[in-house]
Protein backbone atom coordinates (compact mmCIF):
# COMPACT_ATOMS: atom_id res chain seq x y z
CA UNK A 1 0.00 0.00 0.00
CA UNK A 2 1.52 3.35 -1.07
CA UNK A 3 2.29 5.58 1.86
CA UNK A 4 0.99 9.05 1.46
CA UNK A 5 3.13 11.77 3.17
CA UNK A 6 1.80 14.86 4.80
CA UNK A 7 1.16 17.69 2.37
CA UNK A 8 3.21 20.86 3.14
CA UNK A 9 1.13 23.50 4.83
CA UNK A 10 0.77 27.17 3.89
CA UNK A 11 3.39 28.26 6.46
CA UNK A 12 5.94 25.84 5.01
CA UNK A 13 5.30 27.13 1.49
CA UNK A 14 5.69 30.76 2.59
CA UNK A 15 8.93 29.95 4.45
CA UNK A 16 10.36 28.25 1.37
CA UNK A 17 9.30 31.14 -0.85
CA UNK A 18 10.81 33.78 1.49
CA UNK A 19 14.05 31.81 1.78
CA UNK A 20 14.33 31.58 -2.00
CA UNK A 21 13.64 35.30 -2.33
CA UNK A 22 16.34 36.15 0.23
CA UNK A 23 18.83 33.88 -1.54
CA UNK A 24 17.97 35.52 -4.84
CA UNK A 25 18.33 39.02 -3.43
CA UNK A 26 21.68 38.12 -1.84
CA UNK A 27 22.96 36.71 -5.10
CA UNK A 28 21.57 39.64 -7.06
CA UNK A 29 23.16 42.11 -4.62
CA UNK A 30 26.50 40.33 -4.79
CA UNK A 31 26.32 40.30 -8.57
CA UNK A 32 25.44 44.02 -8.64
CA UNK A 33 28.32 44.87 -6.31
CA UNK A 34 30.70 42.77 -8.40
CA UNK A 35 29.57 44.49 -11.57
CA UNK A 36 29.73 47.92 -9.92
CA UNK A 37 33.19 47.27 -8.51
CA UNK A 38 34.31 45.96 -11.86
CA UNK A 39 32.95 49.06 -13.52
CA UNK A 40 34.69 51.33 -11.04
CA UNK A 41 37.92 49.41 -11.42
CA UNK A 42 37.71 49.67 -15.20
CA UNK A 43 37.01 53.40 -14.90
CA UNK A 44 39.95 53.82 -12.53
CA UNK A 45 42.32 51.99 -14.88
CA UNK A 46 40.95 53.78 -17.95
CA UNK A 47 41.40 57.21 -16.35
CA UNK A 48 44.93 56.58 -15.14
CA UNK A 49 44.23 56.43 -11.40
CA UNK A 50 46.99 53.83 -11.05
CA UNK A 51 49.26 55.35 -13.70
CA UNK A 52 50.12 58.80 -12.36
CA UNK A 53 53.25 60.12 -14.01
CA UNK A 54 53.44 57.18 -16.41
CA UNK A 55 52.86 56.58 -20.10
CA UNK A 56 54.32 58.13 -23.26
CA UNK A 57 53.50 61.68 -22.09
CA UNK A 58 55.98 61.34 -19.23
CA UNK A 59 58.87 59.49 -20.83
CA UNK A 60 61.06 62.56 -21.33
CA UNK A 61 61.34 63.19 -17.59
CA UNK A 62 64.09 60.60 -17.46
CA UNK A 63 67.25 62.18 -18.77
CA UNK A 64 68.46 58.65 -19.41
CA UNK A 65 66.23 58.85 -22.47
CA UNK A 66 68.80 61.28 -23.87
CA UNK A 67 71.60 58.72 -23.95
CA UNK A 68 70.98 57.56 -27.55
CA UNK A 69 70.52 61.15 -28.77
CA UNK A 70 73.15 63.28 -30.43
CA UNK A 71 74.54 65.87 -28.03
CA UNK A 72 72.65 68.83 -29.57
CA UNK A 73 69.38 66.87 -29.31
CA UNK A 74 70.20 66.03 -25.69
CA UNK A 75 70.30 69.78 -25.07
CA UNK A 76 66.86 70.15 -26.64
CA UNK A 77 65.62 67.30 -24.48
CA UNK A 78 66.71 69.18 -21.35
CA UNK A 79 65.14 72.40 -22.68
CA UNK A 80 61.71 70.77 -23.04
CA UNK A 81 61.63 69.97 -19.31
CA UNK A 82 61.52 73.65 -18.42
CA UNK A 83 58.84 75.52 -16.54
CA UNK A 84 56.29 77.20 -18.84
CA UNK A 85 52.85 78.86 -18.65
CA UNK A 86 49.95 76.41 -18.25
CA UNK A 87 52.27 73.72 -19.66
CA UNK A 88 51.62 75.07 -23.16
CA UNK A 89 55.25 74.27 -24.12
CA UNK A 90 55.41 77.15 -26.63
CA UNK A 91 58.78 76.27 -28.13
CA UNK A 92 60.28 75.02 -31.38
CA UNK A 93 63.92 74.24 -32.15
CA UNK A 94 66.08 74.08 -35.27
CA UNK A 95 69.12 71.91 -34.57
CA UNK A 96 72.48 71.41 -36.26
CA UNK A 97 75.75 69.95 -35.00
CA UNK A 98 77.06 73.42 -34.17
CA UNK A 99 74.02 75.46 -33.16
CA UNK A 100 70.48 75.42 -31.81
CA UNK A 101 67.86 78.00 -32.72
CA UNK A 102 64.90 78.64 -30.40
CA UNK A 103 61.58 79.81 -31.83
CA UNK A 104 58.20 80.72 -30.36
CA UNK A 105 55.27 78.53 -31.32
CA UNK A 106 52.50 81.13 -31.57
CA UNK A 107 49.83 78.44 -31.92
CA UNK A 108 50.41 77.64 -28.24
CA UNK A 109 49.75 80.98 -26.57
CA UNK A 110 47.32 81.67 -23.73
CA UNK A 111 45.25 84.23 -25.64
CA UNK A 112 43.62 86.77 -23.32
CA UNK A 113 45.48 85.27 -20.35
CA UNK A 114 48.75 86.48 -21.88
CA UNK A 115 47.97 89.24 -24.41
CA UNK A 116 51.43 90.83 -24.16
CA UNK A 117 53.18 87.44 -24.54
CA UNK A 118 54.95 88.12 -21.25
CA UNK A 119 54.44 84.59 -19.94
CA UNK A 120 55.23 82.97 -23.29
CA UNK A 121 58.56 84.81 -23.46
CA UNK A 122 59.33 83.82 -19.89
CA UNK A 123 58.55 80.17 -20.67
CA UNK A 124 60.91 80.36 -23.63
CA UNK A 125 63.52 81.87 -21.34
CA UNK A 126 63.09 78.89 -19.02
CA UNK A 127 63.72 76.49 -21.91
CA UNK A 128 66.74 78.53 -22.94
CA UNK A 129 68.19 78.32 -19.42
CA UNK A 130 67.83 74.54 -19.31
CA UNK A 131 69.51 74.35 -22.70
CA UNK A 132 72.41 76.50 -21.48
CA UNK A 133 72.82 74.37 -18.35
CA UNK A 134 72.82 71.21 -20.45
CA UNK A 135 75.36 72.71 -22.86
CA UNK A 136 77.89 73.10 -20.06
CA UNK A 137 77.20 69.56 -18.85
CA UNK A 138 77.89 68.23 -22.35
CA UNK A 139 81.22 70.03 -22.72
CA UNK A 140 80.17 73.13 -24.67
CA UNK A 141 80.79 76.81 -24.11
CA UNK A 142 77.48 78.16 -25.47
CA UNK A 143 77.45 81.53 -27.21
CA UNK A 144 73.99 83.09 -26.88
CA UNK A 145 72.38 85.74 -29.07
CA UNK A 146 68.90 87.04 -28.22
CA UNK A 147 66.48 87.80 -31.09
CA UNK A 148 69.07 87.50 -33.90
CA UNK A 149 66.67 88.65 -36.63
CA UNK A 150 64.93 92.01 -35.97
CA UNK A 151 62.43 91.17 -38.70
CA UNK A 152 61.41 87.88 -37.04
CA UNK A 153 60.42 88.36 -33.41
CA UNK A 154 59.42 84.72 -33.25
CA UNK A 155 63.11 83.81 -33.52
CA UNK A 156 63.98 84.00 -29.83
CA UNK A 157 67.60 82.96 -29.58
CA UNK A 158 70.57 81.42 -31.33
CA UNK A 159 73.00 79.29 -29.31
CA UNK A 160 76.33 78.49 -30.95
CA UNK A 161 77.86 75.29 -29.56
CA UNK A 162 81.60 75.66 -29.08
CA UNK A 163 83.26 72.52 -27.77
CA UNK A 164 85.49 73.04 -24.73
CA UNK A 165 86.30 69.47 -23.82
CA UNK A 166 85.43 70.25 -20.22
CA UNK A 167 82.06 69.25 -18.75
CA UNK A 168 80.50 71.35 -15.97
CA UNK A 169 77.81 69.19 -14.39
CA UNK A 170 76.26 71.84 -12.15
CA UNK A 171 73.72 71.24 -9.37
CA UNK A 172 71.20 73.20 -11.43
CA UNK A 173 71.60 70.83 -14.37
CA UNK A 174 71.27 67.82 -12.09
CA UNK A 175 67.99 69.24 -10.73
CA UNK A 176 66.32 69.45 -14.17
CA UNK A 177 64.51 66.07 -14.11
CA UNK A 178 63.30 66.64 -10.53
CA UNK A 179 61.94 70.16 -11.03
CA UNK A 180 58.14 70.27 -10.94
CA UNK A 181 55.70 73.03 -10.07
CA UNK A 182 54.20 72.27 -6.66
CA UNK A 183 50.65 73.59 -6.31
CA UNK A 184 49.97 71.81 -3.01
CA UNK A 185 50.32 72.91 0.60
CA UNK A 186 53.64 74.02 2.09
CA UNK A 187 54.84 73.60 5.67
CA UNK A 188 53.60 76.67 7.58
CA UNK A 189 55.87 75.86 10.55
CA UNK A 190 59.06 76.03 8.53
CA UNK A 191 60.45 79.31 7.25
CA UNK A 192 62.93 79.64 4.42
CA UNK A 193 66.19 80.94 5.86
CA UNK A 194 67.23 84.43 4.81
CA UNK A 195 70.63 83.03 3.82
CA UNK A 196 68.92 80.70 1.34
CA UNK A 197 66.88 83.55 -0.13
CA UNK A 198 70.07 85.56 -0.53
CA UNK A 199 71.79 82.70 -2.33
CA UNK A 200 68.84 82.45 -4.70
CA UNK A 201 68.87 86.19 -5.35
CA UNK A 202 72.48 86.00 -6.49
CA UNK A 203 71.55 83.55 -9.25
CA UNK A 204 70.51 86.46 -11.46
CA UNK A 205 73.60 88.64 -11.06
CA UNK A 206 74.55 88.21 -14.72
CA UNK A 207 71.05 88.96 -16.05
CA UNK A 208 70.88 92.70 -16.61
CA UNK A 209 67.61 94.60 -16.17
CA UNK A 210 66.00 91.80 -14.09
CA UNK A 211 65.63 92.09 -10.33
CA UNK A 212 64.27 89.80 -7.61
CA UNK A 213 62.62 91.04 -4.42
CA UNK A 214 61.48 88.80 -1.58
CA UNK A 215 58.22 89.53 0.26
CA UNK A 216 58.70 87.97 3.68
CA UNK A 217 57.00 90.10 6.33
CA UNK A 218 53.43 89.34 7.40
CA UNK A 219 52.24 92.63 5.92
CA UNK A 220 53.96 92.01 2.57
CA UNK A 221 52.64 88.46 2.36
CA UNK A 222 49.13 89.54 3.33
CA UNK A 223 49.00 92.25 0.65
CA UNK A 224 50.42 89.92 -1.99
CA UNK A 225 47.96 87.17 -1.05
CA UNK A 226 44.96 89.48 -1.17
CA UNK A 227 46.05 90.73 -4.58
CA UNK A 228 46.40 87.16 -5.89
CA UNK A 229 42.91 86.22 -4.63
CA UNK A 230 41.34 89.37 -6.08
CA UNK A 231 43.00 88.78 -9.44
CA UNK A 232 41.82 85.15 -9.47
CA UNK A 233 38.25 86.31 -8.89
CA UNK A 234 38.59 88.84 -11.71
CA UNK A 235 39.92 86.22 -14.15
CA UNK A 236 36.99 83.92 -13.33
CA UNK A 237 34.58 86.79 -13.95
CA UNK A 238 36.11 87.45 -17.38
CA UNK A 239 34.55 84.85 -19.70
CA UNK A 240 37.28 85.09 -22.33
CA UNK A 241 40.11 84.73 -19.84
CA UNK A 242 38.35 81.88 -18.06
CA UNK A 243 37.87 80.05 -21.35
CA UNK A 244 41.46 80.60 -22.48
CA UNK A 245 42.73 79.27 -19.16
CA UNK A 246 40.43 76.25 -18.86
CA UNK A 247 41.04 75.01 -22.39
CA UNK A 248 44.49 73.82 -21.30
CA UNK A 249 43.16 71.56 -18.56
CA UNK A 250 43.48 67.84 -19.38
CA UNK A 251 40.96 65.88 -17.30
CA UNK A 252 40.72 62.87 -19.61
CA UNK A 253 43.56 60.33 -19.51
CA UNK A 254 43.44 59.52 -23.23
CA UNK A 255 43.39 63.23 -24.06
CA UNK A 256 46.38 63.81 -21.79
CA UNK A 257 48.42 61.03 -23.40
CA UNK A 258 47.47 62.23 -26.87
CA UNK A 259 48.17 65.96 -26.42
CA UNK A 260 51.02 65.58 -23.92
CA UNK A 261 50.58 69.13 -22.64
CA UNK A 262 48.37 71.23 -20.39
CA UNK A 263 47.46 71.12 -16.71
CA UNK A 264 46.58 67.84 -15.04
CA UNK A 265 45.06 66.67 -11.77
CA UNK A 266 48.22 64.81 -10.84
CA UNK A 267 50.27 68.00 -11.07
CA UNK A 268 48.00 69.89 -8.65
CA UNK A 269 49.69 68.49 -5.55
CA UNK A 270 46.45 67.57 -3.76
CA UNK A 271 45.68 64.44 -1.70
CA UNK A 272 45.68 61.14 -3.60
CA UNK A 273 41.99 60.46 -2.92
CA UNK A 274 40.95 63.82 -4.35
CA UNK A 275 43.01 63.24 -7.48
CA UNK A 276 41.56 59.74 -7.86
CA UNK A 277 37.99 60.98 -7.40
CA UNK A 278 38.58 63.79 -9.88
CA UNK A 279 39.76 61.33 -12.52
CA UNK A 280 36.86 58.91 -12.03
CA UNK A 281 34.07 61.45 -11.94
CA UNK A 282 32.67 62.94 -15.16
CA UNK A 283 34.36 66.09 -16.44
CA UNK A 284 33.40 69.12 -14.38
CA UNK A 285 32.01 72.34 -15.80
CA UNK A 286 34.19 75.40 -16.28
CA UNK A 287 32.41 77.06 -13.39
CA UNK A 288 33.18 74.15 -11.07
CA UNK A 289 36.81 74.16 -12.20
CA UNK A 290 37.01 77.90 -11.56
CA UNK A 291 35.58 77.54 -8.07
CA UNK A 292 38.04 74.75 -7.27
CA UNK A 293 40.90 76.98 -8.44
CA UNK A 294 39.65 79.91 -6.35
CA UNK A 295 39.23 77.71 -3.28
CA UNK A 296 42.74 76.29 -3.71
CA UNK A 297 44.13 79.81 -4.12
CA UNK A 298 42.46 81.01 -0.93
CA UNK A 299 42.97 78.00 1.32
CA UNK A 300 46.23 76.50 0.06
CA UNK A 301 48.34 78.72 -2.17
CA UNK A 302 48.03 81.94 -0.19
CA UNK A 303 47.64 80.45 3.28
CA UNK A 304 50.74 78.22 3.13
CA UNK A 305 53.23 80.48 1.33
CA UNK A 306 56.40 80.85 3.42
CA UNK A 307 57.37 83.85 1.27
CA UNK A 308 56.75 85.40 -2.13
CA UNK A 309 59.28 86.27 -4.80
CA UNK A 310 58.69 89.13 -7.22
CA UNK A 311 60.63 89.52 -10.46
CA UNK A 312 60.76 92.95 -12.10
CA UNK A 313 62.25 94.15 -15.37
CA UNK A 314 63.40 97.55 -16.52
CA UNK A 315 60.92 97.55 -19.42
CA UNK A 316 57.73 95.48 -19.44
CA UNK A 317 57.55 95.74 -23.24
CA UNK A 318 61.10 94.57 -23.90
CA UNK A 319 60.99 90.90 -25.00
CA UNK A 320 64.69 90.41 -24.20
CA UNK A 321 64.05 91.39 -20.58
CA UNK A 322 61.12 88.98 -20.42
CA UNK A 323 63.25 86.11 -21.74
CA UNK A 324 65.95 86.97 -19.20
CA UNK A 325 63.33 86.99 -16.45
CA UNK A 326 62.35 83.48 -17.55
CA UNK A 327 65.97 82.35 -17.30
CA UNK A 328 66.14 83.77 -13.77
CA UNK A 329 62.90 82.02 -12.78
CA UNK A 330 64.20 78.70 -14.11
CA UNK A 331 67.40 79.04 -12.11
CA UNK A 332 65.39 79.82 -8.98
CA UNK A 333 63.20 76.77 -9.52
CA UNK A 334 66.18 74.48 -10.14
CA UNK A 335 68.00 75.83 -7.08
CA UNK A 336 64.86 75.35 -4.99
CA UNK A 337 64.53 71.78 -6.23
CA UNK A 338 68.13 71.03 -5.30
CA UNK A 339 67.50 72.42 -1.80
CA UNK A 340 64.22 70.57 -1.19
CA UNK A 341 62.05 73.66 -1.68
CA UNK A 342 58.79 73.98 -3.62
CA UNK A 343 57.96 76.92 -5.91
CA UNK A 344 54.71 77.87 -7.61
CA UNK A 345 53.92 80.80 -9.96
CA UNK A 346 51.03 83.04 -8.87
CA UNK A 347 50.83 85.34 -11.87
CA UNK A 348 47.16 86.27 -11.65
CA UNK A 349 47.85 89.95 -10.77
CA UNK A 350 50.16 90.32 -13.78
CA UNK A 351 47.66 88.55 -16.01
CA UNK A 352 44.97 91.01 -14.98
CA UNK A 353 47.36 93.97 -15.38
CA UNK A 354 48.19 92.77 -18.91
CA UNK A 355 44.48 92.34 -19.66
CA UNK A 356 43.84 95.92 -18.57
CA UNK A 357 46.57 97.10 -20.93
CA UNK A 358 45.14 95.00 -23.76
CA UNK A 359 41.67 96.49 -23.28
CA UNK A 360 43.15 100.00 -22.84
CA UNK A 361 41.11 100.37 -19.68
CA UNK A 362 40.99 103.82 -18.14
CA UNK A 363 40.66 102.40 -14.66
CA UNK A 364 43.47 99.92 -14.09
CA UNK A 365 43.05 98.65 -10.52
CA UNK A 366 45.44 95.73 -10.84
CA UNK A 367 48.15 97.82 -12.45
CA UNK A 368 47.76 100.31 -9.61
CA UNK A 369 47.80 97.60 -6.91
CA UNK A 370 50.93 96.05 -8.40
CA UNK A 371 52.62 99.44 -8.26
CA UNK A 372 51.57 99.78 -4.62
CA UNK A 373 52.84 96.28 -3.88
CA UNK A 374 56.27 97.03 -5.32
CA UNK A 375 56.45 100.38 -3.55
CA UNK A 376 59.78 102.03 -4.25
CA UNK A 377 61.15 99.09 -6.25
CA UNK A 378 62.79 99.89 -9.56
CA UNK A 379 61.23 98.19 -12.58
CA UNK A 380 57.90 96.69 -13.57
CA UNK A 381 56.52 93.44 -12.10
CA UNK A 382 56.61 90.51 -14.52
CA UNK A 383 56.39 87.44 -12.29
CA UNK A 384 55.15 86.53 -8.81
CA UNK A 385 55.67 83.18 -7.10
CA UNK A 386 55.43 81.56 -3.69
CA UNK A 387 58.07 79.43 -2.02
CA UNK A 388 58.17 77.02 0.90
CA UNK A 389 58.92 73.49 2.03
CA UNK A 390 56.41 71.00 0.56
CA UNK A 391 54.39 68.60 2.69
CA UNK A 392 54.06 66.03 -0.10
CA UNK A 393 55.77 65.09 -3.34
CA UNK A 394 54.25 66.06 -6.67
CA UNK A 395 53.97 64.39 -10.06
CA UNK A 396 55.45 65.82 -13.28
CA UNK A 397 53.51 67.41 -16.10
CA UNK A 398 53.27 65.74 -19.53
CA UNK A 399 55.76 66.62 -22.24
CA UNK A 400 55.48 66.58 -26.03
CA UNK A 401 57.58 64.20 -28.09
CA UNK A 402 60.87 65.66 -29.27
CA UNK A 403 59.94 65.11 -32.91
CA UNK A 404 56.99 67.48 -32.43
CA UNK A 405 59.18 70.42 -31.38
CA UNK A 406 61.83 70.17 -34.09
CA UNK A 407 61.81 72.36 -37.20
CA UNK A 408 63.19 70.50 -40.19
Amino acid sequence: MKKIGKEPGLADKLMTTNSSRRDFLKKAGATFLAISFGGLLWRAVNQGVFSSGKGPAYELWSLDEASPLSEPMALVHAATLASNPHNTQPWLFRVSETSIELYADHTRTLGTMDPLLREMHMGLGCALENLMQAAGAKGYVPKLTYFPDPLDMGYIANVQLISSGKKTNSSLYQAIPGRHTHRGAYDTDRAVASEMLEQMSMLGNDLSNVKLTWLTTNDEKSRAGELVIGATEAIIADDEMSHDSNRWFRGNWDELQKNRDGLTLDAQGGPAWIRAAGKMLPSVSHDSANQFWLKSTRQTHVQTAAAYGLLTTADLNNPVDRVKAGRFWQRLHLKGTAEGLALHPLNQPMEMRDRELQLKSRNRPFGRQLTELTGTLVGEPVFLFRIGYPLTSVYPSPRRDLKDVIIK
